[in-house]
């Protein structure tokens, strides 16, 4: 320390040489006077013009509200990146107008499964599969993952029930050549650091899915394993 009155090295509360009260640290916008051994350089310390206010914005990775996920900047844009990947497949409805045409049976097979698969809806017929698994991840992180899961492969969302630990996303598992459209059931919940996470098919109307809904549920594991990009 060098006292500001004479500048030379002093110890204590008071300058040895003139007897001047030191100060423990330099006020703000006066000199600091600093020894390198050989000279003595100056250094100011200047006053901020203003105060800038910072606003704080916590962390979503953490967040277990779905709409309150949805505000934060860039997770919608995210979402909507991931649907445009969603690929164009052909309907199982369009498979079977297009062997109507083919080979034409007398009985419009496009028809004929409009009115036999409600039926068998109505009759109890179903199949599907669930499974669970923990994500090693926050639960905010891992809802946003599944969301972009379920838009990259055109599963749209139907609707979304929130719960005070996570939520139950409601999603359209889309026709295509195995079966015609089911629902996707998928449920985040918090388990301390981690989500748990149950993925659920259910199709109406049909006995066998040949596969489709363990392909599902590989998918969507796969993705909620992988940080969205």
């Amino acid at each position: 320390m060098f006292c500001s009155e004479c500048g030379k090295p002093a110890h204590g509360k008071f300058c040895s040489h003139c007897g001047e009260p030191l100060c423990g640290e330099p006020l703000c916008g006066e000199p600091l006077a600093v020894s390198d051994g050989s000279h003595e350089l100056i250094a100011v310390e200047e006053t901020p013009a203003e105060l800038v206010t910072v606003e704080f914005v916590p962390e979503w990775d953490r967040e277990v509200q779905y709409e309150t996920i949805l505000k934060f900047p860039g997770v919608r844009d995210t979402i909507e990146r991931h649907a445009r990947q969603a690929p164009k497949r052909m309907t199982g409805e369009q498979f079977l107008a297009l062997a109507d045409k083919l080979v034409p049976l007398g009985v419009p097979l496009e028809g004929l499964v409009g009115v036999v698969q409600p039926l068998y809806a109505r009759l109890g017929i179903k199949t599907g599969k669930q499974r669970a698994h923990n994500i090693p991840a926050p639960i905010g992180r891992v809802i946003v993952r599944a969301l972009c899961s379920l838009a990259r492969h055109g599963q749209t969302l139907r609707g979304v029930t929130q719960a005070a630990d996570g939520c139950l996303l409601e999603a359209s598992l889309p026709s295509d050549l195995f079966s015609l459209e089911g629902d996707l059931l998928v449920t985040v919940r918090r388990n301390g650091s981690q989500a748990e996470v149950s993925g659920a098919t259910r199709i109406s109307g049909q006995f066998f899915d040949w596969g489709k809904s363990n392909r599902c549920l590989d998918q969507l594991f796969n993705d909620l394993a992988r940080e969205a990009a």
